[in-house]
């Protein structure tokens, strides 16, 4: 019998932590997924180098569906692929949790400074998400039945492994632009 692989594992763990808003948890084990994912895109680069172009490249998903819209933003030089690659999965694989300068939390809040960056657990689910439609995941699922809800309609897990038209489609309709994720 197939069983679910790392990837699928540290999702549905991440999910598990998402739930109780532990939020360190949770990126504990996404971080993982994500560069396994990023590895099966880009395997010839570095950590650093794959991580921040996959998160680049989903950053259209990942914003709207953290905060309703994207739009790219930096400070002082550092975009949020920047920032969450060193205060977030940098700080937890070499200090075991997440840098002071990144904070996470339920408010719909964001706070960007040279000292702080506050961001929605939003970001969280969006990464996620980013993660399991991967085209590179088509082969993932998890075992039990589990599902999400992106405005309005809910998704479930099995369906959207690999598969990111299915709920880049739903979004493009639903802020009634198409050319978002071209």
């Amino acid at each position: 019998m197939k069983k679910p692989t790392g990837v699928s594992r540290r999702i549905h763990q991440s999910f598990k932590h998402l739930q109780e808003n532990d939020f360190e948890g949770s990126l504990v084990n996404l971080f993982p997924a994500l560069d396994k994912t990023a590895k099966r895109r880009r395997a010839k680069d570095g950590v650093a180098r794959r991580i921040k172009a996959f998160l680049e490249e989903e950053m259209p998903l990942i914003s709207i569906i953290a905060m309703g819209f994207y739009m790219p933003f930096s400070c002082n030089g550092n975009r949020l692929s920047d920032v969450l690659y060193k205060f977030g999965r940098t700080s937890i694989a070499h200090e075991g949790e997440l840098d002071s300068r990144l904070e996470i939390s339920t408010s719909e809040d964001i706070i960007i400074n040279a000292n702080k960056w506050h961001l929605p657990s939003g970001f969280i689910l969006g990464m996620s998400v980013a993660v399991i439609t991967a085209p590179e995941n088509i082969d993932e699922f998890i075992e039990m039945p589990f599902s999400i809800e992106i405005y309005g309609k809910r998704f479930n897990l099995s369906e959207l492994w690999g598969n990111s038209p299915l709920i880049k489609d739903h979004i493009a309709n639903h802020i009634k632009n198409t050319e978002i994720f071209k």
